[in-house]
């Protein structure tokens, strides 16, 4: 009788394991667990917080009335629902992915544009995204996927000819003269160009060499700022060709008068103001110092009107070419 009554005790205790055995089976499949968790809910712009007993997150949204559609998603940061879960709802939204010339129309519920080009097939490797990876979705958004490329090529291209100038006192200042032509040389160099959906974007110089060698130019510049005159030696500060006429002291006024109001006489020379200021001195060869103290209607830039003493000597003057010499003060 003992060992039927052991047997018994022991197909009792079998059997109230076995109970409990099935009765958590069957809540852990229920998605109840022993406590309850403190989860947060994402959706639609708000935060919720919510105390459960669930371990299912779509059971969990079901409770805090939250409504999925067939292509929404949601995400989890952690591996399984626990207290502090985060559970984010990703609603679906109509974009294209304009890819290798062709525009992928999706509803799409993922929360950057490079889950969105996962999901269209899009390689990661030799894409860039516009707008960029991390970029949130929002309904209507075109998503530009661009392919990259690359190739290496050999080019020939111009060693750029330098400009040497070089001071020559034996020149008046503002006069140049070329001694010597430059003459571009020539480099071979490895370029490295890339392309974005096949049109080139940038090349860059990896390594170069010199196949013919640049030619300076090379340039005499005057640094000379004296200049001989009926007076002596004068120092200028620059100098001027201007077309220059011929007028007498009665062509402006019957009085005679400029229009500074001093009085017209050789030595006296209209001038555009814009150009050389009123009351400047200057020197032109052929026929000597000079005032700027007038003006005229037809002296616009770089012209000049000298003041001559008769109508004869205006007369073989003409028009001509002349060199001004814009005097130091």
């Amino acid at each position: 009788m003992s060992d039927e009554r052991s047997i018994l005790a022991k197909y009792g205790q079998r059997k109230v394991v076995l109970i409990l055995a099935l009765l958590l089976a069957s809540l852990v499949a229920t998605g109840f667990v022993w406590a309850h968790k403190q989860v947060h809910i994402i959706t639609d712009g708000q935060n919720y917080t919510v105390s459960t007993l669930y371990s299912s997150p779509y059971k969990i949204l079901q409770q805090a009335g939250i409504t999925l559609s067939p292509e929404d998603e949601i995400r989890l940061s952690t591996t399984s629902v626990a207290t502090g879960t985060v559970i984010e709802v990703f609603r679906a939204v109509p974009v294209t992915v304009i890819y290798q010339g062709k525009n992928i129309n999706l509803l799409a519920a993922k929360p950057t544009v490079r889950d969105i080009a996962n999901q269209a097939g899009i390689p990661q490797e030799k894409v860039r995204l516009m707008p960029g990876d991390d970029t949130k979705p929002i309904a209507g958004m075109n998503i530009k996927a661009i392919t990259l490329s690359e190739k290496i090529e050999e080019q020939e291209i111009p060693e750029l000819y330098q400009i040497i100038r070089q001071p020559d006192p034996t020149l008046e200042k503002g006069v140049e003269e070329t001694v010597q032509a430059g003459e571009n040389g020539l480099k071979k160099a490895t370029v490295r160009v890339k392309f974005e959906d096949g049109i080139k974007v940038s090349a860059d110089v990896l390594s170069e060499v010199v196949a013919v060698s640049a030619k300076p130019q090379i340039i005499r510049v005057g640094t000379r700022d004296m200049v001989d005159t009926s007076r002596g030696a004068m120092r200028f500060r620059g100098v001027r060709y201007m077309e220059a006429s011929a007028y007498l002291p009665t062509d402006g006024s019957s009085q005679g008068l400029t229009a500074t109001g001093i009085a017209a006489g050789h030595g006296i020379v209209a001038v555009d103001p814009d150009v050389i200021p009123l009351g400047t001195r200057v020197y032109v060869p052929g026929y000597g110092m000079g005032l700027a103290a007038d003006t005229g209607g037809a002296i616009v830039g770089d012209k000049i009107d000298l003041c001559m003493e008769s109508a004869s000597e205006a007369y073989r003057f003409g028009r001509r070419t002349v060199k001004v010499y814009i005097l130091d003060e």
